[in-house]
């Protein structure tokens, strides 16, 4: 049963004359425009109203899309397309499309009385509806459906005018130019086959329908129909083209059919040909190779006897050959043999004789060992026992001198009493007391040891440093000064003076005792005496003759000799008397000689300040020469 629709929305503007046809999807009315008086014109107010609804399967809001499409075509026309006059809204779910009425049949009206089209008129038609669809694809019209009953053919002219149909949108696959090419594909077959609904195909194609057509046709139809998703952009125009030249084709098809049949016969004549040769080219080889087999076996027994022949004269060659060999073998092993026991006695005669040199040199080896070791231990003896004699000199020296200076000390202190005047108490109550005595301090010696890298254990010669003068610094001499009453006296501290130089000297005269008394117990000898042994090197020039080795004899040793003496302290001594010297005009020592005992110094030089002291009456103020550190003087061997 129909369903009753609402047509009032367009009463003012149309009149409703008849409903044309009911399809599925829509429904299309004749009608005619209403003018201003009311009153009907001439044939140009016809129009066809279509009245949609949603289609099935619709997932993007269709008909607002026809809407638009509607719109957009009643200001942009196109020579091929059906004039678009107006588009209204009849509910939420229903649209009209008013369209110019034509009046020629369409497509589906001449399929229907079963007019056939020719393959260049199908491809005439394809190409003028292709051309609109790719129009309408350039202004964006979205629904682009066409169906045989909206493509309208003029009689005689074969015009085509084409009025767009609506379709279901899906929401992941809009319409592109793959749907467009499935377009002209339905229409082709359509005209092709002649039947407009494809549900009267039953499953054919159109190779099955239309057998007469060229394989590549039905293939690129087939092709076109697939619905397969794809990024390949079909080729319209060539598949028309393809429509065109149709009979062409389908005769070249033809032509090659026939073609492909005849080179078929003649291979297959070709076949037969070459198996009837192959036949008789193996029955000729069959015969060659039974007459090849029976000459080749003649000559295999005619190489066999001549082979065995050579094989018995070359054997025979060989066992002379040999024989002769193992002789001349043996006589060269029995020469080689007296040869070697020649080599092995001249062999043990040098071996014997080397052994006897070696055996030799090494007893003078181990008697000069024996005689260096001893002189060692003698030298090693002497300079403990020189030693032990030093060190008890240096303490009998050190306590008389503690007991001289002690004396001296005290004879300054009676003097300088006897030297205070009621002034000097007066002014100087407070410096009266008797000072207390300082220790002099004694550097320590430095400790003895010996090993054999001293060069006292060399046998070469000792060579000392030169002394080295060095002239003090003198500072400048302070201004004088008025005397006053809070000046202390020189008489006072002349005692201190001479107790300094009295200490100073005694530690110099201690460690010139020491260093001049220590000799050596057995002096090196002399380069000329130098016991010299040298290895003889075995070097022989034959198996009978070796070099007998040769030792000097060694020289007896030579008495002790006593060592050249000069000391850093002895330098700083004499550079410290100097500058008393400078100081005061005095007659002081400059240098402990070698020789002379350190006893004799020491009382000397106390002896010699007393003098100074008892004759000039002045305090000495000697000038204290700048130090410079000096490396101690090594002994170079």
């Amino acid at each position: 049963m129909k369903q009753t629709l609402d047509l009032s929305p367009l009463s003012p503007d149309y009149e409703i004359v008849g409903e044309l046809d009911d399809a599925a999807e829509s429904r299309t009315y004749i009608a005619t425009r209403r003018g201003d008086a009311s009153k009907r014109r001439d044939d140009q107010t016809a129009v066809l109203i279509t009245i949609v609804g949603t289609p099935e399967g619709d997932e993007a809001n269709a008909l607002s899309h026809l809407a638009a499409d509607t719109k957009l075509l009643m200001y942009t026309p196109h020579r091929r397309l059906v004039p678009v006059i107006d588009g209204r809204w009849l509910g939420d779910d229903t649209f009209a499309v008013v369209t110019q009425r034509l009046t020629d049949p369409s497509l589906a009206q001449r399929l229907v009385t079963g007019e056939t089209f020719t393959n260049p008129r199908i491809a005439a038609i394809l190409r003028e509806v292709n051309g609109l669809l790719e129009w309408a694809r350039d202004q964006n019209i979205v629904h682009r459906a066409i169906s045989p009953s909206r493509v309208y053919l003029e009689p005689k002219t074969d015009r085509v005018r084409v009025a767009f149909a609506i379709a279901p949108i899906r929401r992941l696959h809009r319409s592109d130019a793959r749907d467009d090419a499935r377009t002209i594909a339905r229409l082709a077959v359509a005209m092709l086959t002649g039947y407009e609904d494809p549900r009267s195909y039953e499953g054919q194609t159109l190779a099955q329908l239309r057998p007469d057509l060229p394989s590549r046709l039905a293939e690129a139809t087939a092709t076109l129909l697939d619905e397969k998703p794809s990024d390949v952009v079909p080729d319209v125009a060539a598949y028309i083209a393809l429509i065109g030249m149709a009979d062409p084709v389908a005769a070249g098809e033809a032509e090659r059919e026939r073609i492909r049949t005849e080179i078929l016969e003649e291979q297959r004549a070709e076949r037969e040909k070459l198996a009837a040769e192959r036949a008789a080219f193996e029955q000729t080889m069959a015969i060659e190779r039974a007459n090849f087999e029976q000459t080749m076996a003649i000559e295999r027994a005619t190489f066999e006897r001549t082979m065995a022949e050579e094989r018995a004269n070359l054997e025979r060659t060989m066992a002379d050959q040999r024989g002769s060999f193992e002789r001349l073998m043996a006589a060269e092993r029995e020469q080689l043999d007296q040869e070697r026991a020649e080599l092995q006695r001249a062999v043990t005669a040098e071996r014997e004789t080397l052994q006897r040199a070696a055996e030799a040199e090494r007893a003078q080896l181990v008697a000069a060992r024996e005689a260096m070791e001893r002189a060692v231990a003698e030298q090693r003896a002497e300079l403990e026992r020189a030693a032990l004699r030093d060190r008890r000199q240096i303490d009998a020296l050190r306590e008389e001198l503690r007991r001289a200076g002690e004396r001296e000390v005290e004879r300054k202190r009676q003097t300088a009493l006897e030297d205070i005047t009621d002034t000097e108490d007066v002014l100087d109550r407070e410096e009266l007391a008797t000072p207390a005595f300082i220790a002099p301090a004694l550097a320590p010696l430095e400790p003895l040891s010996f090993d054999d890298a001293t060069p006292l254990m060399s046998d070469d010669e000792i060579v000392f440093e030169p002394s080295r003068v060095e002239v003090p610094v003198q500072e400048e001499a302070a201004p004088v000064e008025e005397p006053s009453a809070t000046r202390p006296s020189p008489n006072r501290r002349t005692w201190i003076l001479a107790g300094s130089a009295a200490a100073l000297l005694a530690v110099i005269g201690v460690g010139a005792s020491v260093l001049g008394g220590r000799e050596p117990a057995a002096a090196p000898a002399t380069r000329g005496t130098r016991t010299t042994v040298s290895s003889a090197v075995i070097a022989p020039t034959s198996p009978a003759v070796a070099t007998t080795p040769a030792a000097t004899p060694t020289a007896p040793p030579v008495a002790p000799q006593p060592l050249a003496f000069d000391s850093a302290s002895v330098r700083a001594a004499s550079r410290w008397l100097d500058s008393l010297k400078d100081a005061h005009p005095v007659e002081l020592p400059r240098r402990t000689p070698v020789g002379e005992p350190a006893r004799d110094v020491a009382r000397q030089s106390v002896r010699d300040a007393e003098r100074a002291h008892d004759r000039t009456g002045e305090r000495l103020t000697p000038t204290t020469p700048t130090q410079t550190t000096r490396p101690r003087p090594s002994m170079v061997a």
